[in-house]
């Protein structure tokens, strides 16, 4: 194979854009590590503990209106039970709320189980981008500073005649 060089400088200018791309590539990674490390402490411990306290607050709003749809069916005015309509709705409100608090948990749950299959995953495939960084991009670097230096040396021993104008 032959290569016909012309101009050392695109060598160098090659190697200092190498440089500058291994830089970015390195800076996004540090972001998109540190957003998935935010992405996996909002679920595995923020919504958890969140949809924890709503669920415990759900459980007391069911057992007040419970005990108030109760003792309102326990009245009686002139003879008669009143209807207690606001206390069955509000009961009824609260276990529907309860059942969205269970709901969510299992769901973070689930995206919980999700998240560490997705971020295993994405490890994997970060591990080639980094081996990239780390090993590949180095090489070729170090193989572009030997091309140059050699044909410099090249260059040096043979220069090239003068051109004719």
């Amino acid at each position: 194979m032959t290569v016909t060089v012309r101009n050392l400088q695109v060598l160098r200018d090659f190697r200092a854009k190498l440089i500058r791309f291994a830089e970015e590539i390195e800076a996004v990674l540090l972001s998109i590590q540190s957003e998935t490390q935010h992405a996996f402490e909002w679920i595995e411990q923020d919504r958890p503990r969140y949809w924890t306290v709503q669920q415990r607050k759900a459980f007391d709003l069911v057992a007040s209106t419970r005990a108030a749809f109760h003792t309102c069916q326990m009245k009686t005015i002139g003879g008669r039970r009143s209807s207690c309509i606001e206390e069955k709705q509000a009961f009824e409100k609260a276990k529907r709320r309860l059942g969205q608090t269970q709901e969510q948990l299992e769901k973070v749950r689930r995206w919980s189980v999700q998240i560490h299959h997705d971020v295993d995953e994405f490890r994997g495939r970060i591990n080639l981008l980094r081996r990239l960084l780390d090993v590949e991009i180095p090489q070729a670097m170090a193989m572009l500073e030997q091309a140059t230096a050699i044909l410099e040396n090249y260059a040096e021993l043979n220069p090239p005649p003068p051109s004719a104008s």
